[in-house]
């Protein structure tokens, strides 16, 4: 995992089936992207949240994934790691022929911060 414990950390997690689970996690504010996007005000990163997406779903489907299409991606508030410390990443995923179409939501109780569509491999 390349973002896991540096970026965010897992808190917990809930599997509500072999398709669909929540990942709690902690937005680790001390994190080195966060020199460059923004010293100052850090702002959680678009391609970060995509690859935390792909990080919860590999962890779902017990094995390490790769992003293979985006088909829709919403960055629907600006998520910071002094606004929104923990969030809930929600994962659910089909299989089909090797690939895994993906839904996910980047969440915490006031708002949602990222809507995914995807496929991966």
């Amino acid at each position: 995992m390349l973002l896991e414990n540096k970026y965010y950390k897992v808190l917990r997690a809930r599997k509500d089936s072999e398709e669909k689970a929540v990942y709690h996690i902690a937005i680790l504010p001390d994190c080195s992207v966060y020199e460059g996007h923004f010293p100052g005000n850090p702002v959680c990163p678009g391609v970060c949240n995509i690859q935390t997406i792909k990080e919860c779903t590999s962890l779902l489907v017990g094995k390490e994934l790769r992003i293979l299409s985006i088909k829709q991606c919403l960055l629907t508030a600006i998520a910071t790691p002094m606004v929104c410390p923990e969030v809930d990443v929600e994962v659910e995923v089909s299989e089909s022929g090797g690939k895994y179409s993906i839904i996910a939501i980047i969440s915490d109780e006031k708002r949602q911060y990222m809507t995914f569509k995807g496929e991966g491999v």
